[in-house]
């Protein structure tokens, strides 16, 4: 038999070039060895990924010196380089060798720089003056990079920025968005100092902003959002302030997946009641908005807090001004798994969301309790055919769904979850499609038995809609 033929480099260069952007900068440079073909191709890579995780001092000073030698190789070489990677354990005496690293990157014009320098000690690297003004720059991703002394920034270019872990002031935000006439996302990931989030004069259409670095104080102090042309936000992480937005009138779509640390024992008594004013001020700001996703941490706020209401209010739900004020809200995501905690609250939405067609549930972690013994709530009882049904939902509860997504589902006889959908099928009327997607990584056996169980239960139900059609995915 003849010797089997290199099907891989038979491939074009293009093809080739393709793959080893996805590879750390290291492994590139080992792939010269396979053969002759291979040992110049590495030079015309569009993408260089420099990443090194191990803490070691002595390996961090080993990688930086492989960085600085590979930059120098390529050099003269490096014609086509579209984005440069950089991620490793950054200490302060690094400073000048990731400059060097930054000002290769301005000389190439590349469009994409990423620096993520994690630090556990507090070091952060300065970015160099020259890079506040580039034209090239589409895509920027910056972890432990300060703005130092910054008067202006100029990037024409600039398409998508994220800020990771750096303390900023409120300035700074300003200038960014007046001197990037292109920006279309902003993402601040664990960022401080800033207390203003001003976004007119530009053209930014997302905002993230995930996570606020622990401050000693929780409602002493306050994040104000101005987002005129903003169409998507997104506030996810832990944000322990008063968060209070502002001329969102463009927004179209929400993400409230944000969670606040236990209180401490003389903050109970008006916590929640300040986190639900807090919550219902954000969601009057959403009124127009057809696209709302939640956060357990939310629901469960919203769910203690009109329990407070309830009883020192009787009948204040029934009142036209309570909830939830995101009146056009069309399609609601929960981010929550179907536990006795969080059930209030979701009722609560489905009750009083009256434009509701479709309802998404990501049954994903945390599982903050596990409900061992099912003694469901019984809400209400119902006569369909002639036969009386309980259900954990009261009557008008999501009356005007259409399409049901279930995403993650596990199905466990001990869980809500079965008995949560068997009653949207008993009390919704317009349910067109209801598809349950199981929770991947779950064992055959088990996955098997849940199926089984669930499929018995929501077949055996006397579906108040006649043309539902429910479907599993594994």
């Amino acid at each position: 038999m003849g010797v089997a033929s290199d099907r891989l480099s038979s491939l074009p260069d293009s093809v080739l070039l393709h793959m080893l952007s996805f590879l750390p900068f290291d492994d590139v440079v080992r792939t010269t060895r396979l053969c002759h073909q291979w040992r110049t191709l590495w030079s015309f890579s569009s993408t260089l990924n420099f990443i090194h995780h191990s803490k070691d001092l002595f390996s961090v000073r080993k990688f930086v010196s492989f960085v600085d030698k590979s930059l120098i190789n390529l050099h003269g070489n490096c014609n086509s380089l579209l984005k440069l990677h950089v991620e490793f354990p950054f200490k302060r005496c690094f400073t000048s060798d990731v400059t060097v690293w930054v000002l290769f990157a301005i000389t190439h014009q590349v469009k994409e720089l990423n620096l993520v320098l994690s630090n556990d000690d507090g070091d952060c690297y300065n970015l160099p003056k020259r890079l506040l003004f580039n034209s090239f720059l589409e895509n920027a991703n910056w972890v432990s990079c300060r703005f130092y002394k910054v008067q202006a920034v100029r990037w024409d270019s600039l398409r998508e920025l994220r800020i990771g872990s750096t303390e900023f002031g409120d300035d700074i935000v300003r200038k960014i968005v007046a001197g990037s006439p292109c920006l279309d996302l902003l993402e601040l990931d664990n960022c401080w100092g800033f207390r203003c989030l001003d976004l007119f004069g530009g053209k930014v259409s997302k905002l993230v902003v995930n996570g606020y670095k622990e401050v000693k104080k929780f409602l002493d102090l306050e994040l104000e959002i101005k987002a005129p042309y903003v169409k998507v936000l997104e506030l996810k992480g832990c944000i322990r302030m008063n968060i209070k937005l502002k001329n969102v009138r463009n927004c179209v779509s929400v993400k409230f997946d944000f969670h606040s640390k236990n209180p401490k024992d003389e903050e109970c008594d008006n916590f929640y009641e300040q986190q639900g004013d807090m919550l219902m001020a954000m969601f009057g700001s959403f009124s127009h908005v057809k696209d709302v996703m939640l956060g357990t941490w939310c629901i469960e706020v919203c769910a203690i807090w009109l329990t407070g209401l309830i009883l020192s209010v009787m009948a204040f739900w029934d009142s036209p001004w309570v909830l939830f004020t995101m009146i056009s809200c069309e399609c609601l995501t929960l981010h929550t798994p179907i536990q006795k905690r969080y059930l209030p609250g979701i009722i609560r939405l489905l009750k009083h969301l009256l434009k509701l067609q479709t309802l998404i549930i990501h049954m994903a972690l945390p599982y903050f309790e596990f409900e061992a013994c099912l003694i469901p709530v019984v809400n209400d009882v119902y006569s369909v055919e002639g036969k009386l049904q309980l259900s954990v939902l009261p009557r008008g509860c999501g009356h005007q769904l259409e399409k049901i997504r279930v995403c993650g589902f596990e199905g466990t006889q001990s869980g809500l979850e079965v008995l949560f959908l068997r009653d949207l099928l008993l009390i919704s009327a317009n349910i067109e499609m209801m598809v349950i997607e199981w929770r991947s990584g779950l064992q055959n056996s088990i996955r098997d038995a849940s199926v089984e169980f669930v499929a018995k239960t929501l077949s055996n139900v006397c579906k108040r809609s006649k043309k539902a059609v429910v479907l599993f995915k594994m």
